[in-house]
């Protein structure tokens, strides 16, 4: 085989690998919505609002994936934008943020998870490689946009409030 049919033959071949391509152009992290007390609780009804609320930051998209963890609140608080998207969010493993990382790393267009206010900086650390200060357990307007940086191979992270 010859030197120019080599170098086909690897292009073809980078070409037909998805993940090399593949990267979100923006990841929106937001921590659960207001919650009651107690072991797994459900949100309050101002937690209801807010995760209603949520779709007005998204009405400008056509598509998007979500995810969320595995618990009442961050559940209730992704189910309106299940309802608006006519999609079910992927549930992940809250104590797994490096699969969830890889998981996200492989998709395209825009992502949205529902997390935790432990989980919600660290995992906008390990997309952006940057210190992100943590959440206050009290602190339920603060989320984070990550936007896909082309010349770096990495997201910048924008660390942001909603004001609803």
């Amino acid at each position: 085989m010859n030197v120019k049919n080599i170098m086909m033959l690897l292009l073809l071949a980078l070409l037909s690998c998805d993940s090399v391509f593949a990267a979100p152009d923006e990841i929106y992290l937001f921590r659960h919505s207001e919650k009651s007390s107690g072991e797994n609780p459900s949100l309050t009804e101002q937690g209801e609002k807010r995760a209603q609320s949520l779709i007005s930051l998204f009405e400008k998209y056509s598509k998007v994936q979500l995810f969320s963890s595995n618990y009442k609140r961050t559940l209730q608080t992704v189910a309106p934008l299940e309802k608006y998207f006519k999609i079910k969010a992927e549930v992940y493993n809250a104590s797994d943020l490096i699969t969830l990382q890889n998981t996200l790393l492989d998709l395209d267009g825009v992502v949205i998870v529902i997390g935790h206010s432990n989980t919600t900086p660290k995992l906008a650390e390990l997309l952006s490689g940057d210190n992100v200060e943590p959440m206050h357990e009290t602190d339920f307007t603060r989320y984070f946009l990550l936007n896909k940086n082309n010349e770096t191979h990495k997201y910048d992270v924008s660390d942001l409030t909603m004001n609803f």
